[in-house]
């Protein structure tokens, strides 16, 4: 078989087989739109090293031993369970960042219709979610590197994850049933902790998916500087409370707006216990990972 074979058509059937179990090469090739001629040449070799089996299902043992064959021009040849898993959390990562970049702009900018479309933004954030959940279960049949330690613990940073996007919530929730503009100085304080909390679930979704378990030092100044902006924030909220005349119409104003820079705090906190599962996951399974996932590595020198 020829070596280093870049085949992005060959990784997106692949991607069909695993995440969507067709039961035909017909419907591979329609969903590519292909000829199905294409799709069993392409999958010949892989089926005749029984790499792929009857019903289309991948042997990601038998892939794993044989994938740096088959590198794309953008990814490296690393079909692991592991793999699979990550690509669906780094998605649920860039979701979350969307949902919660038009939600500050929704609070920002008082935009009703904004709002909405960010709050309807965490019904695709759950589903990722479910299916982050239900795939691991599949995985963990088909790959055998993939142990059910791997399951506990990448469930654990999803949920974490569908954690965020409920704090996320609750700002287009106060926009939706508040209506009413934030003025300065205290959206300018928010903005600063949006893009604080922000930086830190990045960060915490990165340090993840890249194995960094040398973060923790970063993210504590992180927490440190989004908790003084929470005091700053709730400082400003309260001096604006004093000035202002509380009535049945604002009544519940300032009392939302407290959860809001709350749910900032909350996204920072969160962050960090991903940050912490991350470094104490990846440091007790360091030599398990390097003796499989990392094989394909290992064997190159």
């Amino acid at each position: 078989m020829p070596k280093n074979i870049k085949n992005n058509t060959l990784k997106e059937i692949l991607d069909i087989i695993l995440y969507e179990a067709p039961s035909t090469q017909d419907e591979i090739a329609e969903k590519l739109n292909i000829s199905r001629r294409y799709v069993t040449k392409l999958l010949k070799p892989l089926i005749d090293e029984n790499v792929i089996k009857k019903a289309y299902v991948v042997d990601l043992k038998k892939f794993n031993e044989i994938s740096e064959n088959y590198e794309t021009e953008n990814s490296l040849p690393e079909y692991s369970g592991e793999y699979f898993i990550k690509e669906m959390m780094k998605e649920m990562g860039e979701q979350i960042c969307k949902q919660f970049a038009w939600s500050f702009e929704a609070l920002k900018n008082n935009d009703i219709d904004l709002a909405q479309k960010a709050l309807d933004e965490d019904l695709n954030t759950n589903h990722m979610y479910t299916k982050i959940k239900s795939s691991t279960d599949t995985v963990i049949s088909l790959d055998p590197y993939f142990e059910f330690n791997n399951t506990i613990m990448f469930n654990e940073i999803a949920y974490d994850m569908e954690r965020i996007g409920d704090h996320i919530c609750h700002i287009p929730k106060f926009v939706l049933e508040e209506n009413k503009e934030v003025k300065e100085p205290i959206i300018d304080v928010l903005e600063e902790m949006y893009e604080m909390s922000e930086t830190m679930f990045k960060k915490a979704v990165r340090s993840f998916l890249k194995r960094d378990v040398n973060i923790k030092e970063k993210m504590d100044r992180y927490e440190r500087e989004l908790t003084n902006l929470q005091k700053l924030a709730t400082k400003k909220i309260s001096s604006q409370m004093a000035k202002d005349n509380i009535d049945k119409k604002n009544s519940t104003y300032y009392l939302v707006l407290f959860r809001v820079v709350k749910s900032f705090e909350r996204i920072g906190d969160i962050s960090i216990e991903i940050t912490e599962a991350t470094t104490q996951f990846y440091i007790e399974n360091q030599s398990y990972n390097n003796s499989t996932h990392f094989k394909y590595f290992n064997n190159k020198n």
